[in-house]
């Protein structure tokens, strides 16, 4: 998401007696947060403002414990999490309407064949490439698609995300009441997206399992064991992966490092 609304009143009467240093922090923090469409660690945020100074890094942790709650490691804010849940029901809402008013265009041209009638100068052309209505910009996560390549992979993506699922719920003891909601849908599609595997992913749930403090085994006896914290960037992925490694080398140690080992010969875009 490369596009959000700031009011400068409401920063101002919230943030207004930051310090210039610690005003960089949070600005950067806040568009890094909007940019990359998730919520970082402690580690995460001064790596992704490029704090390398004390004066720089106490900054950012500053920011975070003012302005940011704490969740599982995370820090998350509401008002960007409301801004980026609106931003993606407002891209399903497109989505749909540019599905159904494809399906018009095609009943309509069907139509239109049956007669025979002729098409005039007069007459708009149709497009099929033209852009749905209100449409925000993509993000760098929604590469177009075309029709073939959406009908060819969308069965596919949507059993995987269905088994990982499943799998979750197993693996956590969950009960029905647990819903494949857009968030923890969202966090699959991204995870996929990047060349994460369903087995990848799978090992990350076992590692998260075998995990103390996402478990409850914590200061607040609080679970830490969501589909979407363990799916919500590459880094938790690889982490809770590397988990089952070590907790379970026997069974996952040799798929692991195989995994990391392909991970590192990937080529990462540098945005």
């Amino acid at each position: 998401m490369h596009y959000y609304k700031r009011n400068i009143g409401d920063y101002h009467k919230k943030a207004g007696r930051l310090s210039i240093l610690q005003h960089g922090a949070y600005t950067l923090l806040i568009d890094a947060c909007y940019d990359r469409e998730v919520f970082p660690t402690m580690e995460d945020a001064i790596d992704w403002v490029w704090a390398s100074s004390e004066a720089e890094v106490d900054a950012v942790k500053f920011v975070l414990k003012k302005f940011f709650i704490e969740d599982g490691g995370v820090y998350i804010q509401s008002r960007i999490q409301e801004d980026l849940d609106k931003y993606h029901a407002n891209a399903l809402t497109n989505k749909r309407i540019a599905i159904e008013r494809e399906k018009k265009k095609k009943q309509t041209k069907g139509k239109v064949g049956s007669t025979k009638r002729e098409q005039t100068v007069n007459e708009k052309v149709n497009s099929s490439n033209e852009a749905p209505p209100n449409q925000e910009p993509l993000t760098k996560n929604q590469e177009p698609l075309t029709k073939n390549q959406l009908s060819n992979t969308s069965a596919k993506a949507n059993n995987d995300i269905l088994e990982v699922f499943n799998y979750w719920k197993e693996v956590m003891k969950k009960n029905n009441s647990s819903i494949l909601n857009a968030k923890r849908t969202k966090a699959l599609k991204d995870r996929f997206k990047e060349g994460y595997t369903v087995e990848q992913i799978k090992m990350a749930i076992v590692g998260c399992s075998m995990t103390p403090h996402n478990m409850g085994q914590n200061n607040n006896g609080k679970k830490y064991d969501d589909l979407e914290l363990i799916c919500r960037d590459g880094v938790q992925v690889e982490r809770f992966a590397n988990n089952a490694q070590q907790q379970a080398p026997e069974r996952y140690g040799q798929h692991v490092s195989k995994t990391l080992d392909a991970l590192n010969n990937m080529e990462w875009d540098d945005d």
